[in-house]
């Protein structure tokens, strides 16, 4: 799976020029969408008893909780897809592009006043049990989030028309040269580099001001746009800087101090975290002097803010909201100026169907929009893919390795009964190999300095002296960093840290300390074997060398989310994409800085989108998703 994963990718451009120019030809390849909530929830659900309506998750809720109550009519998206079937039109969308003289056209028009007096009427009897109404969406979802005591859930449940309540979710955004590695920069030669193609960025917000997507590039524009800085109040006015050429348009749902504070909204979708910016320049950045270039430099960008300032939190409701806004950027409820392309780089584990984004996420793929969602970086468990990227017709995006990642082994040189190459290892940012290192291994135990447990704990004892040796060290208890530290402190020329349960090599975050040593993570089975050869009396000399670097190109990040979907045993991921691109830091003007995990590989995904649908207008969404 794991290079087909990443050929998918490599194979763009001969794809595009294999298929040629633009046409409504039919895919060779493609997949049956089943209605994600409606024709369940209207039918079976809707003869259920009002108890049965209360998901499972709030059974046990008390106080005040967050839940979005759907309603039994379709979604405008949903029901715009059925009216293009029946009338035989490919693209849904283009339903709207025909007029309000069509009879489906007024037809749709009627359907969205009914959707929006049905809601006004719930909302009435909502407002009656005490509910504080967070939001309403009608284009991707027919759903009113609500803050209500606990107790009136099933009250709720029972009120005519509501089909579902279910609590708002909350989801995480999922924290080189890999443009021309994966064919983009060949498609771009030919012609084609997103012209005329819109993507819409459900994420931190965009850092408009900056050098890659069309901006000053300069710290005093985004002074200008964004306010004073963190500490001080957002400028929530766009004053003639937003929207530019290249981020045409946008809107901030989430606020700067959410989850902190009460969400806000207002129409500068600025980014101050950062995430967004990153995944907007891998779709289609391209600074003016032509150093840098994303997937899909000429498509445009629309900045949904949906994501924390302040965390890597992304709030439900902003989310729904903003999934309508992608579908409807003006709110007239005409979606012919729906965008080509959503990206969401965020996600929930262990997605499941019961997911109200995810039914957004379908809904907006049946209108005939683009949906691309990172699978998560949860690493290899089995269903722990998320949401949304596991509904019926999303991009589901694993990451790969970039071309230019390695994996530096552990040469065991004696004694003779372990001597090979191991290379189910990981390097430490914080501990580069370097030039690396060779000795003689000494177990030294656990190896946490004083004071790194709880305040005032004493540092374990070394079971024999570091000095002038390989420090073979367990993991537990205590930062990792912190053992380096003091190993190379006390002596020590190198680190091996031996995993204490079974699986993989991992990686390890900075938790203090100044100074190191060459280091790796082994696995458990390998350390294991060290201590016996130690035991038993016989010298363990290893070798730590860049020299014997194992290229890890084509192959899986360990950090990347596996499948299948939990809910329908689907294929999910269903691609993979390099994550790691050198792309724009909010706030910098011109920096730059390596973005990697699922969301800077489901980005890629997107921006090949763009090309796709320039190429080839007429297809359909899951046309495009099948090529």
């Amino acid at each position: 799976m794991n290079r087909i994963a990443v050929s998918a990718l490599g194979a763009l451009s001969i794809i595009l020029s294999a298929c040629g120019g633009g046409g409504n030809e039919a895919s060779s390849t493609s997949e049956s969408l089943a209605a994600p909530s409606r024709a369940t929830v209207s039918g079976v659900r809707a003869m259920a008893p009002s108890g049965a309506k209360v998901d499972a998750r709030l059974r046990r809720a008390a106080g005040s909780v967050d839940v979005w109550i759907t309603l039994d009519q379709e979604a405008v998206a949903g029901q715009q897809a059925r009216l293009a079937e029946a009338a035989g039109v490919e693209r849904a969308r283009a339903l709207s592009a025909r007029g309000e003289s069509t009879a489906t056209a007024r037809a749709l028009a009627d359907h969205r006043r009914s959707v929006m007096a049905q809601q006004t009427g719930v909302a009435a009897s909502l407002f009656q049990m005490g509910g504080s109404e967070l939001g309403r969406v009608q284009m991707a979802h027919n759903a009113i989030a609500l803050r209500v005591d606990a107790s009136q859930l099933s009250r709720i449940a029972a009120l005519p028309g509501v089909t579902q309540v279910r609590p708002v979710m909350q989801y995480q955004l999922d924290l080189s040269q890999t443009v021309p590695y994966v064919g983009g920069t060949t498609v771009q030669s030919s012609g084609r580099d997103g012209t005329g193609v819109k993507v819409a960025v459900l994420d931190s917000g965009i850092d408009y001001t900056h050098r890659n997507l069309g901006g000053a590039g300069t710290a005093e524009a985004y002074a200008a746009a964004y306010g004073a800085g963190p500490d001080d109040p957002k400028n929530t006015t766009t004053d003639g800087l937003f929207p530019t050429a290249k981020v045409v348009g946008g809107f901030d749902f989430v606020g700067e101090t959410w989850p902190n504070g009460e969400l806000t909204e207002d129409p500068d979708p600025i980014d101050l975290e950062g995430h967004g910016t990153h995944v907007a320049d891998i779709i289609a950045g391209q600074s003016l002097d032509g150093a840098h270039v994303g997937m899909a430099p000429g498509a445009k960008l629309v900045a949904v803010k949906v994501c924390s300032a302040v965390s890597s939190s992304c709030s439900g409701v902003a989310l729904l909201k903003g999934m309508d806004y992608a579908l409807d950027p003006n709110g007239d409820g005409d979606m012919s100026d729906a965008v080509d392309v959503i990206n969401m780089s965020l996600g929930s584990p262990y997605g499941q169907v019961e997911d109200d984004l995810t039914l957004a996420s379908t809904n907006a793929v049946k209108l005939g929009v683009i949906v691309v969602a990172s699978a998560g970086n949860s690493a290899n468990k089995p269903y722990i893919t998320g949401s949304p990227s596991i509904g019926a017709g999303v991009i589901s995006v694993a990451q790969t390795q970039v071309p230019s990642a390695t994996s530096i082994p552990l040469q065991v040189n004696a004694p003779a009964g372990i001597a090979g190459v191991y290379g189910n290892t990981q390097t430490l940012d914080f501990a580069p190999v370097g030039a690396g290192v060779i000795g003689d291994v000494a177990f030294v135990g656990r190896g946490c300095p004083a004071g790194s447990i709880a305040a005032g704990s004493p540092e374990d004892p070394y079971l024999v002296s570091p000095v002038g040796k390989i420090a073979l060290i367990d993991r537990g208890s205590c930062g990792i960093s912190l053992k380096v530290d003091r190993a190379a402190k006390a002596g020590a020329t190198g680190v091996l840290i031996g995993l204490v349960a079974a699986g993989d090599a991992v990686a390890f975050s900075f938790g203090g300390g100044d100074t190191f040593v060459p280091s790796l993570v082994i696995q458990r089975s390998l350390s294991t074997a060290i201590k016996a050869q130690l035991t038993a009396g016989q010298t363990v000399n290893v070798s730590i060398s860049p020299a014997a670097a194992i290229a890890l190109v084509g192959s899986m990040a360990s950090s990347s989310s596996r499948g299948p979907s939990m809910s329908a045993q689907t294929i999910k991921p269903e691609i993979g994409a390099p994550g790691a691109s050198l792309s724009a830091e909010a706030g910098t003007g011109t920096g730059q800085t390596a973005f990697g995990g699922t969301s800077g590989a489901a980005p890629m995904v997107a921006g090949a989108a763009a090309l796709m649908v320039q190429a080839h207008p007429n297809r359909s969404a899951l046309q495009i998703k099948a090529m």
